[in-house]
């Protein structure tokens, strides 16, 4: 089976509601601005046909609701998979599962993640591109932000330096 070139996109959750007292940071949900931001984002994503064949999203409920707010919005049924490693460890975690053989194998991979581990993996990213700047992300990843860079078909490309930034998507631009 041939490898064919990655596609990564990095999204961080939405805009979630303070935790009140007693609740746990991890079951924080969507306010109304993280419900907004998610339906922009939709949109863009739709006009710009970025759709992810597998999703790694954080347990944290932020993030689910972000996710299936996404789903529900473009009419989509990627692959999907839960996990709390992606609340709970770094970057690298992140690295690791754009780097497996099943995200080559789906040609597109989003995680739906925190920060800063989803800025963290977002520049590692950028350093490994020779031709894009840290410059990138501006003032920072912002909620409900989307980070697309595309990978080369090596296996390693996110870590190889076969990694090129395309763009960074911000509901306030949408």
């Amino acid at each position: 089976m041939p490898v064919l070139p990655l596609r990564v996109l990095l999204l961080r959750h939405a805009h979630a509601a303070w935790a009140l007292p007693g609740t746990r940071d991890f079951d924080r949900p969507l306010d109304q601005r993280g419900r907004d931001e998610v339906e922009r984002l939709a949109a863009t994503m739709s006009v710009n046909a970025f759709t992810p064949g597998l999703v790694y999203c954080s347990t944290a409920k932020r993030c689910v609701e972000t996710l299936d707010l996404l789903i529900a919005r473009l009419g989509i049924s990627p692959t999907v998979e839960h996990t709390g490693a992606l609340y709970s460890e770094t970057h690298e975690t992140y690295l690791e599962l754009i780097e497996s053989d099943r995200a080559r194998e789906s040609g597109s991979i989003m995680i739906v993640g925190h920060n800063p581990m989803i800025e963290d993996t977002a520049l590692s990213l950028l350093q490994r591109d020779n031709k894009a700047d840290e410059g990138a992300l501006g003032s920072g990843f912002p909620t409900a932000g989307l980070f697309i860079a595309d990978c080369g078909t090596d296996s390693d490309a996110a870590t190889s330096g076969r990694t090129r930034f395309m763009g960074l998507l911000s509901p306030l631009d949408a």
